[in-house]
């Protein structure tokens, strides 16, 4: 048969899609009526590294496009939702017993790696991102740390060299963490939900309490109008904990030792303010917002007795600022510091002190100070870069009586002063460049513990926990170890052998583990995203970054230079022939099956206007289907375009307003399909081919709808409701089981677990034991159905064994 060749063949397409057909098809924006605020052209103009460019900025704004503004009762429903599947499955809780018979789900990692690479090697592990440490006051071997999408972890022995890690939040009903606080004993714990760097935190604006170290935590207590919790600070002086709370509506305070809370501060600037940073001083209670959320204007507030606020006149601090972060040795110090960004559009402002509990303030003048050992990234005290909204950790030393001592982190290094900030010192670099010690990039959070009468210096950044024990002159990373806590967006399962996993993860890149092991080596740095790896004989492998930047590899990618990346060509705007100027900021990569594409080099990507498919692995990409550019044919989900498991000829990809694209002859013709039908409003998340004729979509719409799940058995020409027994939530990816050709058995990643159809959607159930309730990212099967692999945005990957 003679093939067309590739340009003919989309002329032929173009040729089919009429006029009237391509004006309905397209849109001005995705279901959320947002647009990015980030192109690729802007976000190519920050800089040429890879960590000058806002890739966090990018990632909040594909969020806010692809979800929207989150509704004010969402949280509340997600809870809803799962305190109501708890009660139809509990015997499929963490730690409950299992019924007979029920698979349970095992974590395979990542619990550690033996090397890092990012253009340099590093033999070093990584963990998710921490928002708060927290060291016993009195015994040095327990330690809380509380990751952004993994909950609490506690180990009790934390001074062995590789500490036992436990999760203890598995068995609440969210792992997204905010803040968290130690109470006035070692088992007191108070836990605040909603994590502000992720666009759509599971269960936000909430908080729990413990006073068994884990082992059972209080119901809910929400706070009204809020989504997120951005600090959490406890006086423990009185009869009962007093619980001050900074969140996106305002500080919450509670009396009673967690058990109510009241609004006790609605700051300047409307709805999005954010508190960010609460501290007690010797003037009483301070704490900043920014009425932008990141950027914008600040304002410091102090109250003497935690429930009457006035903002604080210090231009000095608050003029020109945005976000700005609170520090002190020990609560009711009159020393405090505030480390503060520019507003927008960003940049970091200075450090400042004050010796009278916050009431006034002096600037140490950081932008102009010089380390004492100045190094090309950072030859000033510019610590925070071009992420001034998200690097902020700033900690001070409570064994020095004069406060002098102090920690700084920010993007790409941490930096210690001894004189008040006279003179400065860079302690760690991202890369581990130098001659100082790693810590990974990006810094959020740090701890002094002088437990036991020794000082241990504790950092928290994007990938986890670094601990030094000679106050700073040397760090270890090797805490992180058991610490499962990455954010996973994508996996891929090799063809060959099964056990061989990649995983495209939040700022660790894209790691790969080989054989059975829960180590998961990082083999390309940065944001990993989309990935795959082809099934028939796993001589490919696909990985991305963002805007349409695919790399490829025709051996196992177990180290960097196996991956080749793209070549841009900027008058085209294109990566090997992919769109950047036109690509989401999250780049999906779609596997055919082996019997699909015995070749192994097929994979299939997207862009807000085009669908391409590589013949050669990724050497280069051709669109089958070219939309109009800068309009919105196909939605900007995790895992947008999909392939039947039959032939390359049916593809299909979601499309706002409950529409899919779908071609069944390789692209010559495309279809517009609607796919919606009462009770589902749109948001397509996902498409689950089970054979040519039977299929299913996915929703993601936080809103909340009836029916999450549609199917049709005649090829996306009609649609019902299959979605009986699903719960009311956002769903990430479907999966028909490649071991059942009637399309039956259908596997569900939602928010809130995996669930399974048996019957094509008459009825579903949460399947397997065991599995904290996290967000499911990606599935995978392979073709017996031995086994059911997810992967989750905090907790890592898991297995369930299915013989």
């Amino acid at each position: 048969m003679n093939r067309l060749p590739t340009a003919a063949r989309l002329s032929a397409a173009l040729l089919c899609v009429s006029m009237a057909w391509s004006a309905q098809a397209q849109f001005a924006t995705d279901d959320s009526g947002y647009t990015s605020a980030q192109t690729f052209r802007s976000f190519q103009a920050a800089g040429g590294g890879e960590e000058d460019r806002p890739t966090i900025f990018g990632r909040l704004e594909w969020q806010k496009a692809r979800y929207g503004t989150l509704p004010a009762d969402f949280s509340q429903r997600m809870l809803t939702e799962l305190q109501l599947q708890r009660s139809r499955f509990p015997q499929l809780a963490p730690g409950a017993t299992a019924p007979a018979g029920a698979p349970a789900w095992t974590s395979i990692g990542p619990t550690r790696a033996v090397k890092t690479q990012n253009d340099i090697k590093l033999q070093v592990t990584d963990s998710g991102r921490l928002r708060n440490i927290l060291p016993n006051p009195n015994d040095p071997n327990l330690v809380y740390v509380l990751s952004s999408s993994g909950g609490i972890w506690k180990t009790t022995n934390f001074e062995a060299p590789y500490p036992s890690w436990s999760p203890i939040t598995d068995k609440v009903i969210t792992t997204s963490g905010g803040g968290a606080a130690l109470g006035r004993n070692a088992n007191t714990l108070y836990f605040g939900t909603g994590d502000p760097f992720d666009g759509i935190p599971l269960v936000g604006g909430a908080m729990l309490k413990t006073t068994d170290g884990g082992n059972s935590w209080s119901p809910f207590v929400f706070l009204p109008g809020a989504g997120m919790v951005l600090d959490v600070k406890v006086d423990t002086r009185g009869p009962a904990d007093v619980v001050m709370v900074g969140t996106d509506a305002g500080v919450f305070r509670s009396g009673d030792g967690g058990a109510t809370y009241a609004k006790v501060l609605t700051p300047a600037g409307g709805a999005g303010t954010r508190v960010w940073s609460i501290a007690r001083s010797s003037a009483g209670w301070l704490a900043t917002s920014a009425s932008g959320g990141y950027y914008s204007p600040a304002t410091l507030y102090r109250s003497i007795d935690g429930i009457n606020w006035l903002p604080v006149t210090a231009p000095a601090l608050t003029a020109g600022a945005g976000r700005i972060t609170l520090a002190v040795g020990q609560p009711g110090d009159s020393v405090v510091y505030a480390y503060a960004a520019l507003a927008y559009p960003g940049g970091q402002k200075d450090l400042f002190r004050s010796s009278d509990g916050g009431q006034s303030w002096t600037a140490l003048g950081l932008n102009g100070r010089a380390p004492v050992n100045p190094n090309e990234e950072n030859p000033t005290m510019d610590l925070m870069l071009g992420q001034s909204f998200y690097n902020h950790m700033v900690t001070v030393d409570p064994s020095d009586p004069a406060r002098n001592t102090v920690y700084l982190g920010g993007q790409l290094a941490t930096a210690k002063t001894t004189d008040g900030g006279n003179s400065w010192r860079l302690l760690t670099n991202w890369l581990a460049q130098f001659g100082l010690p790693y810590a990974h990039a990006d810094h959020h959070t740090g701890a002094i513990s002088l437990a036991g009468g020794r000082k241990r210096l504790m950092f928290g950044s994007d990938g986890g926990l670094f601990v030094s024990q000679d106050e700073g002159a040397s760090f270890t990373d090797q805490k992180n170890t058991g610490l499962t806590t990455h954010l996973v967006y994508a996996m891929a399962t090799s063809g060959a052998d099964p056990k061989s996993v990649l995983i495209g993860l939040q700022d660790n890149g894209t790691r790969i583990r080989v054989g059975n092991t829960s180590t998961f080596n990082q083999s390309f740095g940065g944001d990993g995203f989309g990935v795959g790896w082809s099934q028939a004989g796993g001589s490919t492998a696909l990985g991305s970054y963002v805007y349409g930047y695919v790399y490829y590899a025709t051996k196992t990618p177990n180290i960097q230079k196996k991956w080749t990346d793209p070549v841009f060509d900027d008058p085209s705007c294109t990566y090997n022939g992919i769109f950047a100027c036109d690509a989401y900021f999250v780049t999906p990569i779609e596997t055919p099956s082996a019997t699909a594409d015995p070749s192994g080099k097929v994979y299939f990507t997207n862009t807000a206007s085009k669908i391409y498919r590589t013949d050669n692995a990724g050497v280069s990409w051709q669109p089958l289907f070219n939309g109009a550019d800068y309009n919105v044919y196909v939605r900007g989900s995790s895992h947008s375009v999909s392939a039947s498991p039959v032939d390359l000829g049916h593809v299909a990809a979601v499309g706002p307003g409950g529409f899919i694209l779908m071609t069944s002859n390789g692209g010559a013709n495309w279809a517009y399909r609607n796919n919606k039908v009462p009770g589902y409003a749109g948001f397509n998340s996902n498409i689950a081919y089970a054979n040519n004729n039977v299929l299913y979509v996915a929703s993601e719409n936080p809103s909340g709808q009836a029916v999450y799940v549609v199917k049709s058995s005649d090829g996306g020409l009609s649609w019902q409701a299959a979605a009986n027994g699903l719960p009311r939530v956002p769903i990430s990816r479907l999966l028909a089981a490649p071991n059942d050709p009637s399309g039956n058995t259908v596997y569900a990643a939602t928010f809130i677990g995996v669930y399974r159809t048996t019957d094509g959607g008459q009825s579903w159930q949460q399947f397997g034991a065991g599995l904290p309730t996290v967000q499911v990212s990606d599935l995978y099967m392979p073709v017996d159905g031995s086994f059911l692999r997810a992967s989750t945005y905090g907790r890592g990957v898991w297995d369930l064994p299915l013989r």
